[in-house]
C-alpha cells in the first residue's frame, strides 16, 4: 500500500512538472493554462516591494515594478518582510521551484511525524502516511505555489500536542511543555495565515489567555505600525480576509456557502433570500460551535480544535481546492484515534479530484475565463462541483460535533491551575 501511495504521490509531482496529464482535472490549473505559481508570486512581489521600501500590497505597474503575474497580496506584513523578502533575492522562477521543494519537504515531514507518533501500530501508521501522500488538493497547492500546507503542518502540531495513543479516544494531559507547543504553534499559525484566529473562542474557553494576548499583541505590533506608514491598503486587507461575501457564481469556490448560494439560486430565489441563506449558515455554524465549546469544555481538545477548523471551512466565503490541505491533518488525527470506514470514506471524497474534469466544463472555461458572471447549465454540473468538497466537510463537522457532545465529564476534567497564570488542560478518559 505504501509503495502504491508513493508512486501516486510521485505522479502528482510529475504532473506538476509536466502539467498536461493532470491539468484538465483541476479548475485552477485549467484556468491558469500553464501560469503556475500565481499565489506564490504574490508573496514574492510583496517581499520585493518590502526590500525596496514600497507598499507590499501594491501591484499596480504604474506604482511599483511588477516582476511577475500574481494575485493581490492578502497576508500580514510580517510574512512579506521575512519569507517574501528572502525569497525575492532569487530569480522568480528559481524562488518558485525552491518553494515547491519546501512544500514537498513539509508534506514528507508531516508524514514522518505522523508515522513516528503511531509507530507502535505499523499497519495504522502506514495507512496514515498513505493519506498524506495521496491527496490531490496538494497538486493544486504545488501548482499555485500556495501556503496552506505550512498552515496544515502547524495545525498538525497542535493536534498531536493534545493527542493520546493511537486507536484510543483518550486524550493526553496538556502539561506545561505540551501547552507551550500548543500555544506557540497556534500563535505562529495566526501570523502565517490569519484564518486560525477562529480558534480564539476555544483558546479563551480553555484559559489560554497568554496565548490569545500574545497573538493579539504580535499581530498588532507587526501590522499597525506598517499601516501608519502605508495606510492605502488597510481596508483592502480587512476586506480580503474578513469582508468577502458570496454574491455571485464562482466555479472554483468549493466552500459550503458557495454551494448554498448556488442551490438557492437554482430554485429561483432572489438576492434577498440568497443573502439570508448566507447569514443562516454563519449563525448556525458559529452558534453551534460556540455552544459546544462553552458547554462541553471537558471534551477532548483535539475534537474541539477540529470542530472549529471545520467551522472555518463551512463559514468562510472563499474556500479553494488547495485550502483543503488544511483540513487533512484533522482528518488524519481523527482516523488515528478511531479508525473507521466512515472517516476513510470522507477522506477519500476530499482526496479525489472534483467532478470538474469529468463533466465537460473545460470548453466553457476556455471560452469564458471569468465564470463569476453567469450560471452554468445544466445546473447539476456546478452543484456537483461545489458539493464534492463541501458536503464531506459538513459530515466532518457533524462528526466532531457529535464527539464533543458525547464527551463525558470526569473528575480529572476541566482546567486545573498550576502556578500563577499557568494552566494545564486535562482531557478526560
Amino acid at each position: 500500500m505504501l509503495a502504491c501511495a508513493g508512486l501516486l504521490h510521485l505522479g502528482l509531482l510529475v504532473g506538476w512538472r509536466w502539467q498536461f496529464p493532470l491539468v484538465p482535472y483541476f479548475f485552477d490549473a485549467t484556468v491558469l493554462s500553464g501560469g503556475r505559481g500565481l499565489d506564490f508570486y504574490s508573496i514574492y512581489q510583496a517581499g520585493y516591494n518590502a526590500r525596496h521600501g514600497w507598499d507590499i500590497y501594491e501591484n499596480d505597474p504604474a506604482q511599483v515594478t511588477v516582476l511577475v503575474y500574481a494575485t493581490p497580496y492578502r497576508y500580514l506584513p510580517v510574512v512579506a518582510y521575512t519569507l517574501g523578502a528572502g525569497l525575492s533575492l532569487l530569480p522568480p522562477l528559481t524562488a518558485y521551484k525552491l518553494w515547491v521543494v519546501i512544500l514537498e519537504a513539509t508534506l514528507l515531514g508531516c508524514a514522518a511525524l505522523t508515522w513516528r507518533r503511531t509507530r507502535s501500530d505499523p499497519n495504522l501508521a502506514a495507512r496514515l502516511v498513505a493519506m498524506w501522500l495521496v491527496f490531490t488538493p496538494y497538486y493544486v497547492e504545488l501548482y499555485m505555489g500556495q501556503f496552506s500546507l505550512i498552515q496544515a503542518a502547524l495545525i498538525l502540531g497542535m493536534l498531536l500536542a493534545v493527542a493520546g495513543p493511537p486507536r484510543t479516544s483518550q486524550g493526553a494531559m496538556l502539561t506545561n511543555g505540551r501547552a507551550r507547543w500548543f500555544d506557540g504553534l497556534w500563535v505562529a499559525s495566526g501570523l502565517w495565515k490569519i484564518n486560525t484566529v477562529i480558534f480564539a473562542p476555544l483558546m479563551l474557553r480553555l484559559g489560554r489567555w497568554r496565548a490569545v494576548a500574545l497573538m493579539a499583541g504580535l499581530v498588532a505590533l507587526t501590522t499597525v505600525p506598517y499601516f501608519l506608514v502605508f495606510p492605502g491598503h488597510a481596508r483592502d486587507l480587512l476586506a480580503n480576509n474578513l469582508g468577502n461575501s458570496v454574491a455571485g457564481y464562482e466555479l472554483g469556490n468549493l466552500g459550503f456557502r458557495q454551494l448554498v448560494f448556488e442551490a438557492v439560486a437554482a430554485v429561483g430565489a432572489g438576492p434577498a433570500a440568497q443573502q439570508l441563506a448566507q447569514w443562516v449558515v454563519i449563525a448556525a455554524v458559529g452558534g453551534l460551535s460556540l455552544a459546544l465549546t462553552w458547554w462541553r469544555p471537558h471534551a477532548a481538545v483535539g475534537a474541539l480544535v477540529s470542530l472549529w477548523l471545520a467551522a472555518f471551512f463551512l463559514a468562510s466565503p472563499q474556500v479553494w481546492e488547495h485550502h483543503y490541505v488544511m483540513l487533512l491533518p484533522a482528518v488524519i488525527v481523527a482516523y488515528r484515534a478511531r479508525p473507521s470506514w466512515g472517516l476513510a470514506a470522507l477522506w477519500l471524497l476530499l482526496a479525489l479530484p472534483t467532478p470538474f474534469g469529468f463533466i465537460g466544463l473545460q470548453p466553457v472555461i476556455a471560452a469564458n475565463y471569468d465564470l463569476r458572471a453567469f450560471a452554468l447549465e445544466p445546473v447539476w454540473q456546478p452543484l456537483a462541483q461545489h458539493a464534492a468538497k463541501a458536503l464531506p466537510t459538513v459530515a466532518l463537522f457533524v462528526y466532531w460535533a457529535a464527539e464533543v457532545l458525547g464527551a463525558k465529564p470526569s473528575g480529572a476534567g476541566g482546567i486545573i491551575p498550576l502556578t500563577s497564570n499557568e494552566h494545564v488542560r486535562v482531557i478526560p478518559r
